[in-house]
């Protein structure tokens, strides 16, 4: 999703999901207010302090031995992708069809787990039903499709599954998970 980064002081998230990559990077932006504000609370006793990985990038060096390989796959993965102006408005489109679908067809006996739509999630659907149901499904999508679908977490195990619509998720294999559901009838 395209940020607005005046909005906040500080963003901080990972590169596996959306680009693709393997766990182990982090990205963080900071705001000159962000820094000020770690500056006047002055904390260097953690490792990873906001003030000791801003006093080392000033030297343009890095607070320990950085992730080399993640850097370099993220540089290639970001020149070979198109700009985020092109891949928002994509992602949103193939998250609309699964949300329409789901709340205008209801195939299955799933429905989307957000009922707010400005709350829903682009790039993860969440879907629920009953527990048996959401078990039939991740069955049949990985024996019938081959298609490996998310459960949900904590006391939402048992009765919802997430859909990744990632950028990293290539249309093909979006366009196989919409098959598998329009073909279905659990």
């Amino acid at each position: 999703m395209q940020l607005k980064f005046i909005k906040a002081d500080i963003w901080y998230g990972s590169v596996q999901k959306c680009l693709g990559l393997p766990a182990g990077l982090g990205l963080m932006v900071l705001s000159p207010r962000a820094v000020a504000r770690a500056r006047e609370i002055g904390d260097k006793a953690h490792y990873n302090s906001i003030n000791s990985m801003v006093s080392q990038m000033l030297n343009f060096q890095t607070t320990h031995t950085p992730n080399v390989l993640g850097i370099y796959l993220l540089s290639r993965v970001l020149q070979a992708r198109e700009g985020i102006k092109v891949i928002q408005p994509h992602l949103s489109e193939r998250a609309q069809k699964l949300y329409d679908y789901f709340e205008q067809v209801q195939p299955l006996g799933l429905r989307p787990l957000i009922d707010n739509v400005e709350a829903r999630s682009t790039t993860v659907i969440g879907l629920q039903g009953p527990p048996a149901l959401i078990e039939e499904v991740k069955r049949r999508a990985r024996d019938e499709a081959g298609l490996h679908i998310g459960g949900g977490y904590g006391d939402l195990k048992t009765t919802s599954l997430r859909l990744a619509n990632f950028p990293a998720v290539p249309d093909a294999a979006f366009e196989a998970l919409v098959q598998f559901f329009e073909s279905s009838r659990v």
